[in-house]
């Protein structure tokens, strides 16, 4: 497993981030969409949501076939990422959902032009980018 996290929104004290699995490509031969996580960064502990598409989750125990790791072991490294930069609190939070992706949809009253420059300025920076309260630069 390659994980690979992507943010896509960000405030001083909070962000949304893209999961990704870069060894698992899709149709287009990307890297598959796992899930996602809003991350809340207060004083002393991170709090959130972890969303992992259900169809992942469903194939993951067969893609790990012969190898120790489980959803948890996959839950953990995904926490990992967030909470080990310096400077992020340690302690964290966070509820885990499996919803479906086929059910998951975007709405906005974005028009058209600025939903395309949205998409533009999707950053591909790491998650690591946080000063010493674990807010994002």
């Amino acid at each position: 497993m390659n994980l690979k996290l992507r943010r896509s929104a960000r405030t001083p004290y909070s962000e949304e981030i893209s999961i990704f699995d870069a060894d698992v490509k899709d149709e287009q031969e990307e890297p598959t969409n796992i899930g996602k996580l809003d991350l809340h960064y207060v004083d002393d502990q991170i709090v959130g949501t972890l969303l992992i598409w259900a169809e992942y989750a469903a194939n993951f125990a067969t893609a790990q076939r012969g190898t120790p790791m489980t959803m948890t072991d996959l839950i953990d490294q995904i926490l990992d990422e967030i909470s080990e930069p310096l400077g992020v609190p340690a302690e964290y939070g966070i509820e885990v959902y499996y919803p479906r992706l086929d059910q998951h949809e975007f709405v906005s009253n974005y028009d058209e032009f600025e939903d395309e420059d949205v998409l533009d300025d999707f950053d591909d920076e790491d998650v690591e980018e946080r000063d010493h309260n674990g807010r994002v630069h």
